[in-house]
Parts: C-alpha cells; sequence; structure tokens
C-alpha cells in the first residue's frame, strides 16, 4: 500500500523500489510520504523517518531519494543503484558530466554503489564521440518469431512450426513497411546511421524469407545487425544471405555453456553447436555473444565456465544480462526459486573480460532483475556497436518495422515521441495498411 500527500503522481517508479527491498513481493507494506508538511517524513509500517529535500534536486528524484533512504533505514539493506529506478543510468551520469560535475560523486549522492558509479563513469568515457542529433536514425526490422520458447523469454512471438502461412504472409508485409520506410527516409533527407533486424529470432525464417526482407533494405556501407541468436537457426547458407546482403555484424548467442542449463531453458542446441556456428561465422562478420547471469539454478563455477569458454573464442562483443523475471515468462509464472550469488557472477564477468581487453560500453536495466542489477555489452577495441550506444542512450531516431516495434522520433530540446506497432502478428497483418499511413504521418 503505497499513499503520496505530495503532488508527485509516478507511484509506479516507488513500488519498484520498493521490492526490492522485500522477499515477499505480494506483502502489503503501508508507506506514506509527505513531503511538504511543516515536517516532511516517510513512513514505513508505523516507523517515521525524517526527510530533508535539497531544493536543487528535481521534485521526482527528491521523492525517490528519499523513499530510498528510509528504505535503507528500515530494512538495514542497500541497493547496488541506490534510489535510481529508470532503465538509463547512464543518462543521469551524462547529465552530471555535461554540467560540470563529477560523476562518481554525483551518482553516490542518490545512493548508487562506489562500483557501479565507477562502471558508469567508465561507460561514459567510452560513449565520447557520440551524441544527440534529430536528423541521423536507426532502422530496425522485428521478426516476431522463434522455433521454441526459453523460459525467461517474455516477447510476444509465435513458434515457427504451425505458423508457416502466417509467416509468408508476415514478410509479405515487413518487406512492404521496409520498402515504404526507405522511400520515406529518401523524402526526408534523414541520414540512417546504422540497420538492426531483431526478434524473436530472425534466422527462424527460412531462407527464402530472411533473404526476402534482407534485400528489401537498401542501406549498405554502415553497421548491419542481424540477431541471429540461436544456434540451431544457423544455415552456411543463410550465413552467405547476410554476407551477400551487406551484413556486419550477427549475434551467435549461447546464453550458457552448460548443456544442462540449456535443456533447462529451452533451447533446442549444445555448447557444441555453438562452437560450431561461431566457427564459421568468424572473419565475415563481428559477432557478439550473450550469457545470462543467474539461471537455472547455476552456481558461480558454472557460470564461470560460460565466462571462460567465450573468452576461448574472443568474439568482438559480449553481452552479459542479468535474469530478469519478467511478467508472461514461463520463469516467472511457474514462480521458480531465485538463483543466489547473482552479483558475484556479475562482478566476475566484468573482471575476467577487462582483463581480457574488452571493455563496457554500454549498459541497461530492467524490472525484476535478480539482485536489482543490470545488462553490461562488452566490446574489444573498435567494435562498439554504434546502434547500441546511441539506441540505448536515445541519441538518435529510430524508425521501426514489424509487429511489436517501436518508432521513436527525437525533437529539438529533448523531446522524444514514440509510436509503437500492433504486437500481435495477425492484428499487425489486418491493420497493415491504415497503420502504415499513421507511420507516415508521424515521421513526416
Amino acid at each position: 500500500m503505497l499513499n503520496l500527500t505530495s503532488d508527485y503522481d509516478n507511484n509506479n517508479e516507488l513500488f519498484e523500489m520498493i521490492r526490492p527491498f522485500f522477499e515477499c513481493f505480494d506483502a502489503d507494506i503501508d508507506v506514506e510520504c509527505a513531503f511538504f508538511a511543516a515536517d516532511p517524513f516517510v513512513e514505513i509500517d508505523g516507523s517515521r523517518y525524517p526527510v530533508f529535500l535539497e531544493k536543487s534536486v528535481k521534485l521526482s528524484r527528491a521523492v525517490k531519494l528519499a523513499l530510498y533512504n528510509a528504505l535503507v533505514a528500515h530494512t538495514g539493506k542497500t541497493l547496488p543503484y541506490g534510489a535510481l529506478t529508470g532503465v538509463r543510468p547512464t543518462k543521469l551520469g551524462h547529465e552530471i558530466a555535461d554540467n560540470g560535475g563529477n560523476v562518481r560523486d554525483g551518482l553516490r549522492f542518490y545512493g548508487v554503489c562506489p562500483q557501479k558509479a565507477e562502471l558508469i563513469e567508465r561507460i561514459i568515457g567510452n560513449q565520447c564521440g557520440f551524441s544527440r542529433s534529430t536528423k541521423k536514425l536507426n532502422f530496425y526490422v522485428h521478426i516476431p518469431f522463434c522455433t521454441t520458447r526459453c523460459s525467461y523469454c517474455s516477447f510476444v512471438s509465435l513458434p515457427v512450426k504451425g505458423n508457416e502461412t502466417l509467416m509468408d504472409k508476415y514478410v509479405e508485409l515487413l518487406v512492404r513497411e521496409i520498402e515504404s520506410g526507405a522511400a520515406l527516409i529518401d523524402r526526408m533527407n534523414y541520414e540512417v546511421d546504422s540497420v538492426y533486424i531483431g526478434g524473436g529470432t530472425p534466422t527462424a525464417l527460412n531462407e527464402e524469407q530472411l533473404s526476402n526482407v534482407l534485400s528489401a533494405i537498401p542501406f549498405r556501407g554502415i553497421e548491419y545487425t542481424v540477431e541471429a541468436g540461436r544456434p540451431d537457426t544457423i544455415t552456411e547458407s543463410k550465413l552467405d544471405i547476410m554476407k551477400r546482403s551487406g551484413v556486419t555484424r550477427i549475434s551467435v548467442n549461447p546464453q550458457s555453456f552448460c548443456d544442462k542449463t540449456l535443456r533447462d531453458i529451452g533451447r533446442a542446441h549444445t555448447s557444441r553447436d555453438i562452437i560450431d556456428i561461431y566457427n564459421k561465422a568468424k572473419g565475415d562478420f563481428c559477432v557478439n555473444m550473450d550469457l545470462i547471469a543467474g539461471l537455472s539454478d547455476e552456481t558461480l563455477d558454472d557460470f564461470a565456465f560460460s565466462i571462460d569458454n567465450v573468452l576461448s573464442l574472443m568474439p568482438e562483443n559480449v553481452t552479459v544480462h542479468t535474469l530478469a523475471k519478467k511478467n508472461g515468462s514461463i520463469l516467472k509464472n511457474e514462480n521458480a526459486k531465485s538463483t543466489t550469488g547473482v552479483s558475484k557472477m556479475v562482478d566476475y564477468a566484468l573482471d575476467k573480460l577487462t582483463e581480457a581487453g574488452y571493455e563496457p560500453y554500454y549498459l541497461y536495466r530492467q524490472k525484476n532483475m535478480l539482485e536489482n542489477l543490470e545488462n553490461i555489452g562488452y566490446s574489444l577495441k573498435g567494435e562498439f556497436c554504434r546502434n547500441n550506444i546511441t539506441t540505448m542512450e536515445e541519441l538518435y531516431s529510430v524508425f521501426a518495422c514489424g509487429a511489436g516495434a517501436i518508432s521513436k522520433r527525437l525533437f529539438d530540446g529533448n523531446r522524444i515521441e514514440r509510436l509503437a506497432s500492433l504486437r500481435d502478428v495477425r492484428l499487425y497483418i489486418e491493420q497493415f495498411d491504415d497503420r502504415l499511413i499513421k507511420k507516415d504521418k508521424f515521421f513526416s
């Protein structure tokens, strides 16, 4: 139960801060915040904590910081990112740096622990050279199909089996949307900085479908990524199609190198398959590999085994995700027991990857992440993924095609507007023409 007597009305962010402090997320926690009384306070289950607000701090941040400090005093616990609840803690770091402040000190004011403050400062340093532009955009294409559903996944995606006819129709209309978008981009004189094909699993498309989608994209000579993702969907023929289409980067995502874990999470491949596909892809593409910390009862030794296997291959990019129990996922629905010691896994990854020459270059967070942690992208020198930086930091507009894809348009004055496509594939097909007109108006 949360009662606010201030004019701050974004209660969802406050609930997200309260959750990690209590083991039972469904428990009734009575919290009252009175910030504009003669003696401002936060009251938690009858215990009252005085509030000292700094006038220079924005109201939304002051509310969260006051509540965080009261929760720390009430429970004796702290969170690695303190009072920060947003997806992009780096944004606050950039804001502090742009105003001439000390990033670490500024973040620690909001309760961010020293290790995370140092990490954010390091990432901000690695993002230098990128700046906001209203004329540049990233071109995104979404493929909402997979061969099987992983236990941790909450994305809206359909299985390939049984939906072959639907996939044919989806690809037909997606190609139309891509071609219409390319014409609009040319007409409006936007500069396309990168292309990114995501999902779902784009390589779950058959060879003809994949070729049709990639052939419709006219942008060449720029960063061009395909989330190949699952090794069981990648063939030499598909690799050849991607190479001929101008793709420069692909993902070969193990998530884990432990075969038992792969079976437990619903993967239809082995660790040997990962290595075989990587060896076929290296040299022709810059390769990213994803790992997830906190999977399926894995221990620190299990996770270290996966990190060490990745380092034996040395792909250009490595992304280390912290498991998030997302609404709609099998993992969340079955209320599976959480893995413990995840922060040690994340620390191990940081230490081993940076020792091997990788640099952390982007970071983001999600709701319900184990131990309130983060996802971090690492890269070898000179191999940063531009799309990851500019999309995550919201530096460029995003022209997004496909069911469930979200377009973003940046305006002067740091204003951002969003246009979400229908998530349901059948509705996307049924309402295609009307939505295409709406999107044309959005970017015009």
